[in-house]
């Protein structure tokens, strides 16, 4: 999806291109004094109401009737989205290793609400994913992962493979050109997204992402693999 550039979203941008606004911005969940606010960042009075009168010209804080000040409900719509921003800046070595390019567009946020389930450790990873596969009672979903389905207890096992991999099960259809790894139960989601080589995609599982279904971002991984689902046959791999 495109970014449409327009003048007042430069001018949002630069007020936000400056530590102590960002700190600001992050405070006022509560009317606050200008005075507090000097007192909480260590700044002169003229350099907090400079600092809280930019915010205030592109509508991310009000000014009450007394003075103070408060965040708007548009300022705490954006803050959201600044955290995932912050998220995805904390995983910058991740996401230039990785890439998320797969995903359709309505999920493009995905990679920045995963900004705090990320395990960097080969055999835990490994072994949650087996886990996954075996606790799964109710349901399992599995992407571009090679499931043993012997002994599986789960009432509803869905399988995206690719082309190349060979199974007889009728309840497997196939993906093309993804290659991004995931597993859902219906206690957690695990996901790999594919490391960036030089000669294209290659996968990657020393490191990926956990989430426990209480994780508002399970829903998104569900959300991941249904959307694919409904887009394939399933027509059973030869």
């Amino acid at each position: 999806m495109p970014i449409r550039s327009s003048y007042e979203l430069t001018r949002l941008l630069l007020s936000l291109s400056d530590v102590s606004r960002l700190d600001i911005l992050n405070q006022l969940d509560e009317r606050t004094s200008v005075i507090d606010i000097c007192r909480r960042f260590g700044l002169l009075v003229h350099e907090a109401v400079r600092h809280l009168r930019r915010l205030e010209d592109v509508g991310l804080v009000s000014q009450l009737p007394n003075g103070d000040y408060v965040i708007s409900e548009y300022g705490k719509v954006l803050v959201t989205f600044i955290e995932g921003i912050s998220d995805v800046h904390d995983l910058l070595e991740y996401w230039e290793r990785h890439s998320a390019a797969e995903l359709p567009a309505h999920l493009k946020r995905l990679p920045a609400d995963l900004g705090e389930s990320l395990l960097q450790d080969s055999e835990l990873l490994s072994a949650a994913a087996v886990d996954i596969v075996r606790e799964a009672k109710r349901f399992l979903w599995v992407l571009n992962y090679a499931v043993d389905q012997t002994g599986l207890i789960a009432s509803e096992v869905k399988v995206l493979l690719k082309n190349t991999a060979g199974t007889e099960s009728p309840d497997v259809r196939y993906v093309d050109r993804v290659s991004t790894i995931l597993l859902v139960n219906e206690l957690r989601g695990l996901i790999f997204f594919p490391r960036v080589a030089e000669e294209g995609y290659d996968q990657d599982m020393s490191c990926g992402f956990l989430v426990p279904a209480a994780d508002v971002t399970y829903r998104l991984l569900v959300e991941l693999f249904d959307f694919l689902w409904s887009c394939k046959s399933s027509r059973a791999v030869d």
